[in-house]
């Protein structure tokens, strides 16, 4: 009977240690993420394309740039309107914020549930904030997507003519 307990002890005392492990770990890495990592230089995100082919938003000197990385890596699009870039980045920060929530999803849930809806629509509005995030950054890439193309189609038109006046 007593060597059930002490084992039953000896497990309960191994995940305790586990899992303050596993705290203090998350804590200095939070702590120490500003030390490894250059502050100048931010991901803001990637989508994988394909093998070895990615698109990444990066902020580097109070600009955005949408780089295409694959066997090379090139520019795509940069965003460069302080206001806009502040405007990104507050948003961006404050869905990351909200999305690095120390209480999982299903433990708000519960909570809402128990607490009425007034938590719950401080949950909708952070969804919103990152919906609006998103489609704030897609708006503006498209618009200088067509930008580009419209000086494209100038610069292209404008060849011909330059080359019938050549002897």
């Amino acid at each position: 009977m007593t060597s059930s307990w002490d084992m039953l002890w000896v497990l309960l005392v191994l995940l305790l240690m586990i899992g303050g492990i596993v705290m203090l770990l998350r804590f200095v890495g939070r702590r120490n993420r500003g030390w490894w990592v250059n502050r100048s230089m931010r991901s803001l995100g990637g989508l994988t394309l394909g093998t070895n082919k990615s698109m990444q938003i990066v902020e580097w000197n109070n600009r955005i740039y949408v780089l295409g990385v694959g066997e090379n890596v090139q520019l795509l699009e940069s965003i460069t309107d302080p206001e806009l870039v502040a405007a990104l980045i507050a948003q961006y920060d404050h869905a990351d914020a909200s999305a690095k929530s120390p209480v999982p999803p299903w433990l708000k849930q519960w909570l809402n549930r128990k607490s009425g809806n007034a938590e719950a629509s401080g949950v909708a509005e952070r969804g919103a904030d990152t919906s609006s995030f998103e489609q704030t950054l897609e708006k503006r890439l498209r618009q200088l997507s067509e930008r580009k193309q419209q000086v494209d189609r100038l610069l292209s038109d404008s060849r011909p003519a330059d080359r019938t006046e050549e002897p």
